[in-house]
């Protein structure tokens, strides 16, 4: 079939839609209103995210591995089912991931994608959902936009996550959708430069359609924010219910201007957001998430698994006595400038 003009003609094609949070961590409540929107429309619906907890949350570098979850249902190499008494083994502490809370919030089993295994990691998860859960299609959320960068932005902190998810869903060999949710809510890219972003693809003919938070939505996200941790996915939330101004989120670092057009979400066809965008081809094939940040370090792009790493080697070291204590904004700096020392080349169209 050709492209899909509305998320009702998704839901109505595909019976068994993937739901999945692109970006970890509180991606996966950002991806509750589209899950809602595809029952409501008579779809059944999975929800999933690929499991990445901001260092507040958990200390350990780098994404949760499949293996480190207890009480999780293994769906071939690289996903599992998880329900709300999930947990995940990292350093020797117990760490809640956001998709367990909002499964079990919402009384469901989601899909947990292990994007510590690379873009094959994330192709395998899907296809693996696609035999065994019957999967026909995917959306993939990104709270923010981050999934639209080209690599040179200044702004952008954590483009590994995004990267890596949209080159899985594009090799997976499945119907693949990006959902755009709340652009600029993560502080990244300005939103004007997401939107510019999103018209490229519409111009391409690859939008979809725009949806928007409803109050039946809403209700939902009521209990499911109590449960959430989730600085970017709490924005379009509180967007809905009034809040207007600027918020200062992730430790001071970033700002985000807080309006009713934050409730927006933006559907496009995967393909096409591919080609905005060269990185998801530069972690293509990559088996690790080691891999996938060796590919955009190559690229000049200082990554959140380099920054996670520089902050976990700043307290071994004892050169830092907290993460509180450590300006982020001034370790970021630094590990983009060691990147140019070593003789990176950045992304076409980033210039040198």
């Amino acid at each position: 079939m050709g492209r899909p003009r509305s998320l009702e003609e998704i839901a109505s094609t595909y019976r068994r839609v993937l739901v999945f949070g692109a970006g970890g961590g509180g991606d996966a409540a950002g991806a509750v209103h589209l899950y809602l929107k595809l029952r409501r429309l008579g779809a059944e619906p999975l929800l999933g995210s690929i499991v990445w907890e901001r260092f507040v949350v958990d200390p350990a570098p780098g994404p949760v591995r499949l293996e480190e979850l207890v009480n999780a249902e293994p769906i071939g190499w690289s996903a599992a089912l998880v329900t709300g008494d999930t947990f995940a083994l990292r350093l020797g502490r117990e760490v809640k991931p956001q998709l367990a809370r909002v499964a079990g919030v919402l009384g469901v089993k989601a899909l947990a994608i292990d994007v510590g295994k690379g873009a094959v990691g994330v192709a395998e998860a899907l296809r693996s959902a696609s035999e065994a859960l019957g999967v026909e299609a995917a959306i993939a959320v990104d709270v923010g936009g981050d999934s639209l960068a080209r690599g040179c932005e200044e702004t952008l902190w954590s483009p590994l996550a995004d990267a890596v998810s949209l080159s899985g869903l594009a090799s997976s060999g499945i119907p693949g959708f990006l959902a755009i949710h709340a652009p600029g809510a993560d502080g990244e890219l300005p939103r004007d430069l997401v939107l510019a972003r999103i018209a490229e693809a519409a111009a391409r003919g690859g939008l979809i359609g725009v949806y928007g938070l409803n109050r039946e939505e809403v209700e939902v996200l009521d209990r499911v924010m109590e449960h959430v941790y989730s600085e970017a996915s709490r924005i379009p939330y509180l967007a809905f219910k009034g809040e207007y101004g600027v918020r200062t989120i992730r430790g001071g670092t970033r700002r985000v201007t807080v309006d009713p057009s934050m409730a927006a979400t933006y559907l496009l066809d995967a393909g096409v957001a591919v080609d905005l965008t060269p990185l998801p081809r530069l972690v293509e094939g990559t088996r690790s998430i080691a891999q996938a940040r060796e590919a955009l370090n190559r690229a000049c792009i200082y990554t959140e698994l380099d920054l996670e790493l520089d902050v976990n080697r700043l307290l071994e070291t004892g050169q830092a006595e907290s993460r509180e204590s450590i300006d982020l904004v001034e370790l970021r700096r630094r590990g983009a400038e060691r990147l140019r020392r070593h003789g990176c080349q950045p992304p076409p169209g980033c210039g040198g």
